[in-house]
């Protein structure tokens, strides 16, 4: 079993684990990972969590996730940062909150000047080759000596010869050099094909990056700075592209709003019951009656990483909590 904490503290949101971390500190464990070279699971993995990735992640009326491969892949990703103010706002009104948000769209470019003083080379995978390429070139020209080369497969999943494919696709990657790998699949299909071949990629670090080479290239315009900060860039970009976007955002927000509310009318009790090992090295056991601690749902999320997990003492309030907080499918039944 593992042990019930990390060292590290890592608020829980709607199911997931999120590094409590600004942008500059955020770039800087990207870049301690890329120095590092691939861990014991392979490359590292980097997820930057907007509302999108909630919704396709789970459904506001049940309790198991919609895609549970996707909801194993975020739950362990190397770091895990909140690309929308939505999971800031309700990282707040849970009790843990997290310092700012952390989009691909601004992390990009901080890796690119990073990348360009310290000799890291990049890779862009994925988009369309024209914004990809156009994107690479506006980078490498703001930032002398910065290294990028890029492919612009279609990828399909589920092809016949899709192993084929990622085999011949990692190798180009490894054979760059590149240290850290950006990909533009768009969610989920980048983060299900990181998952699948992070072990045959020798880069330090990769992170899926959606449409931030389209952003970089000027294909797409972002809001203005003030839309960014006050949560409302989802409104310029329905604008922008209304008969592709309109169901993603107003359908998705209102499915993430309900879960949201669940999860607040839930929200850990700082001080409030735990969870501990129950001596059989097999489950967890409850101490106290009250609503779950935060810790708890960290521990909960940590030992049920490999399988679900028998708790023994859990109240029908607790249980509810764990409900709605997109914890109840780690329970053993």
């Amino acid at each position: 079993m593992p042990s019930p904490k990390t060292s590290e503290s890592r608020p829980v949101l709607l199911g997931l684990p999120f590094d409590a971390l600004t942008a500059e500190q955020a770039l800087d464990r990207i870049f301690l990972f890329a120095a590092q070279g691939p861990g014991e699971e392979g490359c590292r993995c980097v997820a930057t969590v907007n509302v999108d990735f909630i919704v396709n992640t789970w459904s506001p009326f049940r309790d198991l996730p919609r895609d549970p491969a996707l909801a194993a892949i975020l739950r362990r990703a190397d770091l895990t940062v909140p690309d929308g103010m939505p999971l800031v706002w309700l990282s707040k009104l849970q009790g843990t909150p997290l310092p700012e948000r952390v989009t691909g769209a601004d992390l990009v470019p901080l890796i690119a000047e990073r990348a360009a003083r310290e000799g890291r080379k990049l890779f862009f995978l994925g988009g369309a080759e024209e914004y990809t390429r156009r994107a690479a070139e506006l980078l490498t020209s703001r930032h002398p000596g910065l290294e990028i080369e890029l492919d612009c497969p279609f990828v399909r999943l589920d092809a016949p010869d899709a192993e084929e494919k990622d085999r011949e696709l990692c190798a180009k990657i490894n054979a760059s050099g590149a240290a850290i790998l950006l990909v533009g699949f768009g969610n989920p299909k980048q983060e299900l094909w990181l998952e699948r071949n992070r072990r045959r990629l020798d880069c330090g670090v990769a992170m899926g990056v959606g449409g931030t080479f389209n952003f970089i290239a000027g294909a797409v315009k972002r809001a203005p700075r003030w839309m960014q900060r006050s949560g409302t860039e989802w409104i310029y970009r329905v604008f922008q592209e209304p008969g592709r976007l309109w169901k993603r955002y107003c359908v998705g927000l209102f499915q993430f709003n309900i879960m949201a509310l669940r999860t607040v009318c839930n929200r850990p009790l700082p001080g409030g019951a735990e969870l501990s090992p129950d001596g059989t090295g097999k489950g967890l056991q409850v101490t106290g009656k009250k609503r779950l601690c935060p810790e708890a749902l960290e521990t909960l999320l940590e030992y049920g990483k490999v399988r679900p997990v028998p708790v023994a003492g859990l109240t029908k309030r607790q249980l509810r909590q764990l409900r709605a907080a997109k914890l109840a499918d780690l329970l053993e039944r």
